[in-house]
């Protein structure tokens, strides 16, 4: 298991403890992989993981219509990401962050609003471009562009129904037939980046 999975389920844990913890939260294993790759600080890596993990519940409560309480665990993840940048004591870093996040949830609502009018290569964009929103702001911020490709890969390698229910104009068998076209559109090999 990642570290950073591990560092953000205990932390999140702590703030749950007199709580029942929903077991539909979705942390991204992937995500959590790909930040323990990079030579940044641990805040940061959580702080992501948990805006990840905020903006992704949000996304599935709709798309699974769970109960409405779930939003309060969606709404903990984002308080704790909040947190976390306010430890970060970066500006630099807020800033940016801010920036992506607002970008990532235009984007979303982009494609809510404009599915029926966009082209495949406009949606496969417009998906990618959220999908590597985070990411891309955090090699950004610590200088490490070189390590994009890589990543974009890796994050493509493991696109899932579960990251990617903010198309909730998609049933799940097309979300699965748009990381189909993604993966070979997009040239992936089937590598596994664990190994």
């Amino acid at each position: 298991m990642s570290k950073t999975f591990e560092l953000l389920e205990k932390q999140m844990n702590k703030t749950l403890i007199h709580i029942h913890k929903p077991k539909n939260v979705f942390v991204n294993r992937a995500l959590s992989e790909i930040l323990d790759s990079l030579e940044i600080p641990t805040l940061s890596k959580v702080a992501v993981l948990s805006i990840n993990t905020a903006m992704n519940h949000l996304d599935r409560i709709s798309f699974y219509r769970f109960e409405r309480d779930a939003i309060l665990i969606g709404d903990l993840y984002s308080a704790h990401y909040y947190y976390l940048i306010s430890q970060i004591q970066s500006t630099t870093f807020q800033k940016h962050m801010s920036e992506a996040i607002i970008k990532i949830n235009a984007q979303k609502s982009y494609l809510q609003n404009e599915h029926q009018s966009l082209s495949q290569h406009q949606l496969l964009e417009t998906v990618l471009a959220v999908e590597f929103g985070l990411i891309d702001t955090l090699l950004n911020i610590y200088q490490l562009n070189t390590l994009k490709e890589e990543n974009h890969q890796r994050i493509i390698a493991h696109l899932a129904v579960d990251q990617l229910t903010y198309l909730n104009f998609l049933n799940e068998t097309q979300i699965n037939q748009l990381i189909d076209v993604i993966h070979s559109k997009y040239k992936y090999t089937g590598v596994d980046f664990n190994e």
